[in-house]
């Protein structure tokens, strides 16, 4: 075999094998494939663990901070206990529209201390209780980009995007394709790639009082 038309097949075998992969696919290894999860946040009050370990809960996301100086006041007692009982856990920042980008990712990073073995950091993304984007189209993506990019170099991971359907198709869909998401869609299934589907926000669970969203990873659904 000619020696240049070797070299010109290996050539070709080693470009196909450095291709990026395809935006749309989750971050690989997020959460084991129809993990059931939730969410909690000041407003799910005390948490009875002992009785939560036997709802088949897998994974936690806790709301840890909001827009530039808001924190949750449960916060830090929840993940303590959270990680001490083995669950994956996370923490998830409500990113206001109308403050500016760098003063929200510096509250998010004094709540929430790296640590290895956790879940990606969440951006809650919509519109009920926000408010109008201070910037427009274009600067307000601007911010949210550097908002990402602060997080994902502060933590190592690249960030979770937890949205509805309707946010997503104004804000995030063609311009954050890396992001894995984090679909808020009570009625079906979504109909886009995702990591997570928020699928009920008035679920049952043991040991939470009142109303709790549930969440399943890709490649399961919501247990009947």
């Amino acid at each position: 075999m000619d020696l240049r038309f070797l070299l010109f097949c290996v050539f070709l075998v080693l470009s196909g094998c450095s291709a990026e992969p395809s935006a749309a696919l989750p971050e690989p290894g997020l959460l084991a494939p129809g993990a059931n999860g939730i969410d909690l946040s000041h407003h799910n009050g005390a948490v009875n663990w002992d009785l939560l370990e036997g709802a088949g809960v897998d994974f936690i996301y806790l709301k840890a901070t909001e827009g530039r100086d808001w924190t949750d006041e449960d916060f830090q007692q929840n993940w303590i206990e959270a990680t001490r009982r083995g669950y994956a856990v996370g923490a998830y920042h409500f990113y206001i529209l109308c403050k500016p980008w760098e003063a929200q990712a510096v509250n998010f990073i004094r709540a929430v201390e790296v640590r290895e073995g956790t879940l990606p950091p969440a951006v809650d993304l919509e519109y009920a209780h926000n408010c109008k984007p201070f910037r427009d189209e274009a600067g307000t993506k601007a911010e949210l980009q550097a908002f990402l990019e602060r997080l994902e170099a502060e933590y190592g991971a690249v960030p979770v995007l937890y949205t509805t359907k309707e946010f997503y198709a104004d804000w995030v869909a063609g311009s954050f394709d890396r992001y894995p998401l984090w679909i808020r869609s009570v009625e079906g299934a979504p109909d886009m790639p995702y990591a997570i589907w928020q699928h009920s926000m008035r679920g049952n669970v043991a040991g939470v009082k009142g109303d709790v969203d549930l969440n399943v990873a890709a490649g399961g659904m919501p247990d009947e």
